[in-house]
């Protein structure tokens, strides 16, 4: 298995990445991310004139940020996790077939 020092800063840039590209999605609460809104403001909906003060109302949660990151990298982990059990669990049955056919057929 992948050694920790490697896993971890990869799943959290996998993590961050996710976490950037949910920006593009609404959320009910009426900011952006997903799951939790993390960018508040911004510019309204193609169609209707840009302003000022429309830009400078653009707002970052940054606790909501870092909890996005900390639940996509968590999600990636547990992905991660659930190969690893399914990839040994193969191995093993594999492991335990190849032993009862050389018991079969002793040379």
């Amino acid at each position: 298995m992948t050694r920790p020092v490697v896993l971890w800063p990869t799943l959290i840039l996998i993590g961050t990445f996710l976490t950037l590209v949910t920006v593009l999605i609404g959320n009910w609460i009426g900011g952006y991310g997903f799951p939790l809104a993390w960018k508040t403001g911004g510019c309204p909906p193609p169609g209707i004139a840009i302003s000022t003060s429309c830009l400078l109302a653009i707002a970052y949660d940054w606790l909501g940020f870092g909890l996005d990151i900390l639940f996509y990298t968590a999600i990636g982990y547990g992905l991660l996790l659930a190969y690893a059990k399914y990839r040994s669990r193969g191995e093993e049955v594999e492991r335990s077939h190849s032993d009862r056919l050389s018991q079969r057929n002793p040379q």
